[in-house]
This record gives C-alpha cells, structure tokens and sequence, in this order.
C-alpha cells in the first residue's frame, strides 16, 4: 500500500508588508490564439467533479462529527477518513471526477486531490492547492513530450475570526510521498480544475480525437486562460493537425509574454525541427539546458566528474546543487565520497553528519549511520 504523507503545518503569527509593482501587460488567452477553423466544437458534458454520492455523503457525515471534539482537528479527522478509505488504492494515470474515483478506486493526483476537496467541502473546510516538484520524469508519445507534474492538497484547520497565522494551521496531504517531491508554487481552485480538462485535451490528443482535445483545452481556458501548459497544449494540437504556422505562432506569444516551461521549450524543439529551422532549435535547447539545471541534474553531472577524477569540477556541481536544494541529503554525501577520496577524513564526517542532520527516510539515514560508523571504527 502505498500511503499518504501527513503533515501537520507549524503557526507563526503574521507580519505583513505592501508593495506596488508596475501591472505588466496581460497575454492573450490562450483561447484566442486557437486557429477555431481547424476544429469542430464538441458540446461538454457537466462532469459534476466534487460530486459524491448520496450513501457515501453520510458514511463520511457520521464518521466525522463521530469524532469531532475528540482530540483531532477537523483537517485531521479527514485526513483519518481518507487513509482508511485509500487502503489498497490503485495509484493509476487516468484523470477522474470524485464519484469515478470512489467507483473505480484509482486515479492520479489530480484525481485524489478533486476528491479530497468534495469531502472538504461537506463539512465546511477550507483546501488550498500545491504545485510540486520532483525529479523529472519525461516521456514520448506519438512524438509529443510530455514532462510529469504533480499537485498535492492542503485542508486548512478551522480558525476563528481573531487567529492570524503567517502559515495558516493544516493538513499537507500528499499522495506520493516517495516521491522526493518538494513544494514549488501555490495553486488554486480553478488552476485544480484546469488540470482536470488539461489532462483530458492532452489523452484526447494523444488518441488523435482533435475537436474533444480542442474542446477541453477551450474549457481549461475558462479557468486559467494564461497557463504555460495550456499554451504548450494548443501548440501541439495544431502541430498534429498539420498547422505549424499556427503552432509556431503560439509558441512564440507564449515565449514573448515570459511563458517558458520545459514542456513547452521540448514540444518547441520538435516543432522547429519540423520546419527544419536549425537555428532555432539551437536557441531552444540552449534555453532547456539552463532552465533543466535542476538539483537532481547537477547531482548527476557530480557523480559523473567524480568517476572521471574531476574532483574541483565534481564539487562545484555538488555546491550548486546544494544551493538550488539544501533540504536533500545526497550532494553531501557525494561530498563526502570525495573528501574520502581525497584522504580528508575529517571532511568525510563532517558531510556525512549533515547528510544525516536533514534525510528523514529510514533506510538512507541507517546506511548514511554505517558509513560514519565505519569511519570511526578505523580509529
């Protein structure tokens, strides 16, 4: 079974400060770059996502004002529900409303996390939504790439009207925890349920349904109209159907108005090679190679200069990866190694006690323990 990751969200009070920033000038939607002649407009069906059914409405009722006042917050006494209801659940990719979910007993992320909000908002909790990073992981279909992304849920713990917290109190609820996955921007409601429709435009793509692909991506914009990925998305619908002039078009309006994801820049290398434009295949990769210098990258590329002998360029890599994510223990270890090497063993204890001071996962931290303990043994 694989389980969620519970995290109870420490208070701070709250400080506050204003700013004024010059308002930039908005991007058109994405909507409003579709060429609409291409496609056929297919009426969408209510999916009712946060719907549960009316059995399953009062199981969870009784369950939870069971246990209300009782030692648990309300954030907690549903993520208990939750756990005990996930037992056994098939961590699958297909992207499904609450009742689907229940049904089939599988789903994504972004399905827990719609499921997830329909319990929440039975009882009046508030949820907040989290953009999550990790190692990424790409893939390639019917020559379009597609690069993992991930949302988690955060369900606020009731507050009364005088409580003023920097970090409000909750529940971070995180569907795959073994992930190493780390937190990387807020989202929203809408941006949840853009994801929903995104997800189905790019399956209706990738079984080359192009008006049910075009008609979800013409609801996602309802919610986020200036989304990155949903520009990537109307690029390579065009792109399928043989409109390169109007991929490229999107392309470069999101580009210009700042929108440059790795997904977005690799679905444009394809694109530029396509209309066999070197040049800008060239420009575009140099923009991939600096936006992918991620932690886990620059971990690799160490590993590879310590193998080879480059000690100086090895840590080099290792610092950087330490500044862009101090929270992850294995570029200390790699430091450590090193040091080892090097014959400084002082330096290697040293790395492998920070390593130790900040890995929470059991079998990293007994092996890390081993390795010191091997040191101090040879003395």
């Amino acid at each position: 079974m694989k389980s969620i990751l519970f995290t109870l969200v420490l208070s701070a009070f709250l400080v506050g400060c204003k700013s004024t920033e010059q308002q930039a000038p908005t991007p058109p939607s994405v909507a409003s770059l579709l060429n609409a002649a291409n496609f056929e407009h297919i009426e969408l069906t209510d999916p009712k996502l946060f719907a549960l059914p009316d059995d399953e409405q009062k199981r969870f009722l009784d369950y939870f004002t069971e246990r209300q006042g009782k030692g648990l917050r309300d954030d907690q006494i549903l993520y208990h529900y939750l756990e005990n209801k996930l037992t056994n659940f098939n961590y699958f990719s297909a992207t499904l409303n609450a009742e689907q979910t229940l049904q089939e007993h599988e789903g994504n992320c972004i399905s827990l996390a719609i499921l997830t909000h329909a319990y929440a908002q039975l009882v009046g909790l508030k949820t907040g939504f989290q953009a999550v990073s990790s190692e990424p992981v790409y893939s390639k279909q019917n020559n379009i790439v597609y690069v993992s992304g991930h949302f988690r849920t955060k369900v606020y713990a009731p507050l009364n009207e005088d409580d003023n917290y920097l970090v409000p109190p909750g529940s971070i609820i995180d569907y795959f925890p073994s992930r190493g996955s780390f937190y990387s921007g807020h989202a929203e409601l809408k941006d949840l349920i853009s994801r929903y429709y995104s997800n189905l435009a790019a399956q209706a793509l990738a079984l080359k349904q192009f008006d049910l692909s075009y008609s979800y991506i013409l609801k996602a914009n309802e919610y986020t109209p200036n989304a990155a990925s949903l520009y990537n998305l109307a690029a390579v619908l065009h792109r399928q159907v043989g409109d390169l002039a109007g991929a490229k078009h999107i392309y470069q309006t999101a580009m210009h108005y700042g929108f440059s994801d790795t997904n977005l820049l690799h679905n444009y290398v394809v694109l530029a090679k396509q209309l066999d434009d070197h040049s800008l295949a060239e420009q575009l990769n140099s923009q991939l190679a600096m936006l992918e210098q991620d932690p886990f990258e620059l971990l690799t590329t160490a590993i590879n200069a310590r193998n080879n002998g480059q000690f100086y360029k090895a840590k080099q890599q290792l610092e950087d990866a330490i500044a862009l994510a101090p929270y992850l223990s294995e570029p200390y270890v790699e430091l450590a190694i090193i040091s080892y090497q090097q014959g400084n063993e002082q330096s290697t204890k040293e790395w492998l006690e920070k390593a130790i001071e900040i890995e929470n996962k059991d079998e990293k931290l007994a092996l890390y323990h081993a390795k010191l303990f091997a040191l101090k043994d040879q003395h």
